[in-house]
């Protein structure tokens, strides 16, 4: 490197200092409190000069191992700035090479490290390979890098760990010699690598801006058990500096080790108001803070509701009426029901009951539901008893009676001894037209088992029927009600019940909720019925057939008695 040369660099050195002295004085001048973001950020360090396939007339540009990079960027905005770079490398041969270049920069935050990119074009000097001299070209630049801040109490220093930038190089030095040595067209692709130490200035933040901190909790209200969840937000602190939360609340438990949000047990907590505090710091000696509350409220938990009704509401001495009680909680804790009635005789199953009138006049029946904390709920309905018939009533025509209609066989599939196969759906397609052709009657299902099965495998055959029935067929599920028997049989049983008939026979009723299901709940509607086995036809019963069958001999059945 010439004389010349050296200068060169040595003059560019000291006005790239000379101009951060000046900007970092009066970054000082101007802040008294701590840097947030800086205003200005200038750059110089190492850099390193690789050419890639970059030659004139077969004599190639080498590598240049010595260089100096710096650069001084203004940010219109915490993440863009204007930029002005300048560049030397050093060529012990062909003497110095320089680039510069003017353009934006992007940046962002990162705790403490501030990751960038840049894009850069400029004026270049340089000569080739071979005897041409300097000249005057153009350069390209685009590259990324990442500045690290090692102490956040003095965010004025950074480290600049590595730039890597891509450089297009372009100079024109006159038609092509013959010895080759002279003249020709330069076009370097060039990848540059830098790393040196960063000054971030300006950007100050006043050290009398008053730090705020509010809080607040998701759900104000909530039932004993409940996790509160209180979230925090911070004006006017550092947040590249960290920041300490401190939590206490006036009841239950804080989850977790803290920080900007956190998360309350309830559990065991009384009826009543409760606060919770928080605090940030930012320094040691709590100079730097700001503290929040926020309210929570644990509520009682509500009454269960119910609704009591009667079908039918109006019957005769001797009649019986079904009455249901239906009941529901917040948080569907376990309700236990009660009925009473003011005369008859009432039984119960579950949330279902039956009134046998014994005389004429009106019954009120009383349904209650009391859950496992012992808050109660009740309703009444109101059921009329009459002697005989009205005489509107005889121009009624009468009743019909209940009819049992056909049986689903499960004896064939044991693999899947619970789905309902496509031999059984010719039956259930009678059981759909006449639940469409009488919109107000209703069907019951009773499941049955052999001696080898459970009663639970019972159940969940009827359970696949109406889901057959109301998928497939478009029956409406409250229409259905499932019960289970053990009359030693594997099918389900079908009771068409025409409005005004009650059903009395042997079974349980079934919580449709609680059947384990296995599989899938019938076959494909697709599939092709095939009546060549006869242990898996569905069974159709005649009357003859009913009074001569024992078993069904044993299932009496209540009917509404015909006008006289």
């Amino acid at each position: 490197m010439g004389m010349k040369d050296k200068k060169q660099l040595m003059l560019g050195f000291v006005c790239l200092a000379t101009s951060a002295q000046a900007a970092f004085g009066q970054a000082l001048r101007s802040r008294d409190g701590e840097l947030n973001r800086p205003r200005v950020e200038v750059f110089a360090g190492y850099s390193y000069w690789h050419p890639m396939s970059a030659d004139i007339n077969y004599v190639p540009y080498k590598p240049l191992p010595y260089g100096a990079e710096g650069s001084v960027t203004y940010f219109l905005k915490p993440w863009l700035g204007i930029q002005a770079e300048a560049g030397a490398h050093v060529d012990p041969v062909r003497s110095t090479q320089y680039t510069t270049g003017f353009g934006l920069q992007l940046q962002g935050n990162v705790h403490k490290f501030v990751p960038f990119a840049h894009a850069l074009a400029g004026p270049s000097y340089f000569g080739g390979p071979a005897l041409n001299v300097k000249k005057w070209g153009w350069t390209g630049t685009a590259g990324v890098g990442l500045d690290w801040i090692p102490s956040l109490r003095h965010e004025w220093f950074g480290v600049r760990l590595l730039q890597a930038d891509y450089q297009y190089n372009y100079n024109d030095f006159g038609p092509l010699q013959r010895n080759g040595a002279l003249g020709g067209l330069a076009k370097i692709n060039t990848i540059a690598g830098s790393a040196g130490l960063v000054l971030r200035l300006g950007g100050a933040q006043h050290a009398d801006m008053v730090r705020q901190m509010s809080c607040s909790a998701a759900h104000v209200e909530v039932y004993p058990g409940d996790p509160v969840n209180v979230a925090s937000q911070l004006l006017g602190f550092n947040e590249l500096k960290p920041i300490q939360f401190t939590w206490t609340t006036s009841g239950g438990r804080i989850l977790g080790k803290g920080g900007d949000v956190i998360a309350i047990d309830t559990a065991g907590l009384p009826v009543g108001d409760y606060r919770v505090m928080g605090t940030a710091v930012q320094d040691r000696h709590g100079r730097e803070s700001a503290s929040c509350n926020a309210n929570f409220t644990i509520r009682p938990y509500d009454p269960p509701t119910i609704t009591c009704s009667a079908l039918p509401a109006t019957l005769y001495v001797g009649g019986r009426t079904t009455i249901t009680a239906t009941g529901s909680t917040v948080r569907n804790r376990p309700l236990t029901y009660t009925f009473v009635s003011t005369a008859g005789t009432i039984s119960q199953t579950g949330n279902v009951a039956t009134l046998s009138a014994t005389t004429a006049g009106d019954i009120a029946v009383t349904c209650s539901a009391r859950d496992d904390l012992q808050h109660m709920a009740t309703a009444t309905t109101n059921v009329t008893v009459s002697v005989t018939r009205t005489a509107a009533q005889t121009s009624l025509p009468a009743l019909p009676l209940q009819s049992d209609m056909c049986s689903v066989s499960f004896t064939r599939d044991r693999r899947r001894p619970a789905r309902v196969n496509n031999e059984a759906k010719a039956c259930l397609d009678d059981i759909s037209l006449a639940m469409q052709h009488q919109q107000d009657a209703t069907l019951v299902l009773v499941g049955d088992h052999t001696r080898r099965e459970g009663i639970a495998l019972a159940a969940e055959r009827a359970v696949n029927v109406k889901q057959y029935l109301s998928q497939e067929k478009g029956i409406d599920p409250s229409r259905i009600q499932v019960r289970a028997e053990s009359a030693g049989q594997a099918q389900v049983i079908s009771v068409f019940l025409p409005i005004g008939s009650t059903f009395n026979q042997e079974g349980r009723v079934v919580n449709e909720k609680a059947v384990v299901r296995h599989g899938e709940a019938y076959g494909s509607p697709g599939g092709i019925r095939t009546a060549s086995s006869p242990r898996n036809a569905p069974t159709r019963h005649t009357s003859a057939q009913h009074r001569s069958s024992p078993r069904r001999a044993t299932r009496p059945r209540i009917t509404v008695t015909p006008a006289q």
